[in-house]
């Protein structure tokens, strides 16, 4: 059981520079680690290579050997601690998995071998991070190639059900920031409501956030629009099952005392019922209807004005007036 809540942080707030260049980073290495996942996984699948994929091609073999010392190391100290036993009582040897260059069989390079490289390169946007949150925000890279890859596979059994053919994932844009993640391994709550936070000895008051049931799972620093949203995680136990008799079906059913039900909608904003006897609850939505449909009317407008003529990589994306919506 997960439970989520949300912090704004304004440009005003004392964080605010801390957030956007945390955000700012984690998009330098989101792109540097889709930039070598997509020179190798492009260049072994064509004869003549660019520039760009012989550049690539060449860190790794230059990197290789010493990506390879280090596992070696780490498999000897495996090799030299108490052994591990299975479930079944069998022995866990450790196993020697060596780094190779990858090849046109192999185009694609995994996070392992990403992550190694960086190491042993010091790749400037993978150092300038703390430690976890730029683990974190390269295999967010390797969830988009999944995506990718599951996308292609259902694109060749029916095309037609997409409205085009799956293109690899693309870079985040250059001026842009993307979401930052940091786990409870870097982050912690201190006296009871302060958030610390990697890098920074600014503090965060949570107040009443902090005594939510649950421990602290994850930070997530979203960027919107001109403000970011620190979004806190907690994870709580799980409701325990009560185990029902039942000669026919023999299974476990969760039995709640007490439930609501929240039916979403557009015409009716939501719908609430619950299971204590107290009248349902219907949320008219036509009001924020209205204000949303005026909104995307104004956002269109402005936009259309400020980005007529220009290319999509050109002139800027927003204005204070299009802030000022929000």
């Amino acid at each position: 059981m997960y439970s989520s809540y949300k912090i704004q942080i304004h440009p005003e707030h004392e964080l605010f520079d801390y957030c956007d260049s945390l955000c700012f980073k984690a998009k330098n290495l989101y792109n540097i680690t889709n930039y070598y996942i997509r020179q190798v996984y492009t260049a072994l699948r064509k004869e003549i290579k660019n520039e760009n994929q012989l550049q690539v091609l060449m860190d790794i073999e230059t990197y290789l050997s010493q990506m390879n010392e280090i596992r070696l190391k780490s498999y000897e100290r495996a090799k030299a601690h108490p052994k591990k036993v299975d479930k079944k009582g069998k022995i866990i040897e450790p196993k020697l998995n060596l780094f190779e260059m990858p090849t046109q069989e192999k185009s694609f390079i995994g996070y392992a071998f990403v992550e190694a490289l960086f190491k042993v390169m010091k790749q400037i946007d993978y150092t300038s991070m703390p430690s976890q949150s730029n683990q974190q925000t390269m295999k967010k890279v390797y969830d988009d190639w999944k995506s990718y890859f599951e996308a292609s596979k259902k694109y060749k059994i029916n095309p037609a059900s997409f409205s085009g053919k799956p293109k690899i994932p693309k870079y985040k844009p250059k001026n842009g920031c993307t979401t930052c993640y940091l786990t409870n391994q870097i982050t912690e709550i201190k006296d009871g409501n302060i958030l610390k936070l990697p890098g920074t000895h600014l503090p965060l008051n949570l107040g009443k956030i902090a005594h939510s049931k649950g421990k602290l799972q994850q930070v997530r620093i979203v960027p919107f629009y001109s403000r970011y949203v620190m979004e806190i995680i907690f994870k709580g136990e799980q409701e325990k099952e009560i185990k029902r008799t039942d000669k026919e079906k023999n299974e476990f059913v969760f039995s709640p005392k007490r439930v609501m039900g929240i039916d979403l909608g557009v015409s009716n904003l939501a719908t609430i019922v619950d299971n204590t006897g107290l009248k349902p609850l219907l949320i008219k939505g036509t009001g924020l209807k209205s204000i949303n449909q005026y909104y995307n009317k104004l956002r269109g407008k402005y936009m259309c004005i400020l980005r007529n003529g220009k290319g999509p990589k050109e002139g800027i994306f927003t204005t204070s007036r299009l802030i000022s919506l929000d």
